[in-house]
């Protein structure tokens, strides 16, 4: 391949050209209108081969998971429209060339449909305000997230006992924010729009054999990694985490693989009180921190019901999935014992 043949030049918005503005601007609503005629004729815009070898080659990591995300929301309205995967060849071939440059699964996941959505041109299946509202929830979710994170890590690889409180205060914050942000869902999306159209494109797809799972919640990895930070993380919850790290970014990955090899703030709360005693205010925090992880699994199991076990009693799965009921009970379940394994632990503390 020559530098001669491609440019470098890379729209990061319109990554794949015509491509790009057709998913943007026409399948949309060739979706929302089940005009699968016209989604069929969409394979016309398909990107050739130099496309996908320049923006695999010389776009940006954000360019090239958008690139997927076209590429992947386009598959799964072909599979809907009841296109056959025979003849979806090509576009399963271009995501599979550029899945190696990103680390993620070959279609569309939470990286290209959240994520790295931009505003200014955002991929949508359906592009209903609902949508797009339920888009723009998942990402200040995220956002709500990102000081926690990083707070988390620092308190995780501090070797000394010092003062916890500012770390801990955010990282309760943040929790709360999430919770409120989550509730917000209620107010952007339509549940019953939700579960009518878009709904459908949140069910795993097979491709040669392999179960891909669409983009969802479950993979926000900012939650879980607060999840495994804090210490409400188990067995089975870190045998799932493993089982998602194939549709999470590399960066992503690294920041799991750390959180795991250091202790949680309860693995260390627990044994510094068994040394140094513990101050008072911080364990006040450390259990607030807790009880707003109640809260929001509360939220979400609540979310749930209102968009999918209240609309169609047959459908038993989450948008990651998942049985969502033995799901998010589990979930529920792991943070409670996490917070009574604290509360156990510091009982003289706290009388």
């Amino acid at each position: 391949m020559s530098g001669a043949n491609l440019s470098i030049e890379v729209d990061p918005l319109f990554p794949l050209g015509e491509f790009s503005h057709y998913v943007v601007e026409m399948l949309p609503k060739h979706n929302m209108n089940d005009d699968f005629e016209q989604v069929a004729k969409g394979n016309h815009f398909l990107p050739d081969i130099y496309t996908i070898h320049k923006v695999a080659f010389y776009a940006p990591f954000e360019v090239r998971i958008r690139s997927m995300g076209d590429l992947g929301i386009y598959l799964v309205s072909c599979l809907r429209a009841g296109i056959p995967m025979e003849k979806l060849s090509p576009i399963y071939e271009s995501l599979c060339m550029l899945s190696p440059t990103t680390g993620v699964v070959p279609r569309d996941t939470y990286c290209s449909y959240a994520t790295h959505n931009s505003e200014e041109a955002m991929r949508t299946f359906t592009g209903h305000e609902s949508e797009i509202g339920f888009i723009r929830q998942h990402q200040r979710s995220d956002e709500a997230l990102m000081p926690a994170v990083d707070h988390l890590l620092q308190l995780q690889t501090v070797n000394e006992q010092g003062n916890y409180g500012e770390s801990l205060t955010m990282i309760r914050d943040c929790v709360k924010k999430l919770i409120d942000e989550n509730k917000n869902v209620h107010q952007a999306v339509d549940p019953v729009f939700f579960i009518k159209y878009f709904r459908e494109y949140f069910f795993p797809i097979e491709i040669q054999g392999k179960m891909l799972n669409a983009p969802s919640g479950v993979h926000l990895a900012n939650i879980i990694l607060l999840d495994i930070g804090i210490g409400s993380a188990d067995d089975r919850y870190l045998d799932t985490t493993d089982e998602l790290m194939i549709y999470l970014e590399p960066i992503e990955r690294l920041k799991i693989i750390q959180t795991k090899s250091f202790p949680s703030l309860r693995e260390k709360f627990i044994k510094e009180y068994k040394t140094n005693g513990t101050n008072r205010e911080e364990l006040n925090l450390l259990m607030d921190i807790y009880k707003y992880m109640r809260i929001y699994r509360y939220v979400h199991q609540g979310l749930v019901t209102r968009y999918i076990r209240k609309q169609d009693t047959n459908v038993k799965f989450g948008t990651g999935g998942f049985p969502f009921d033995e799901f998010l009970e589990e979930r529920i379940q792991i943070v409670k014992r996490a917070e009574e394994d604290v509360r156990k632990a510091f009982a003289q503390v706290r009388e």
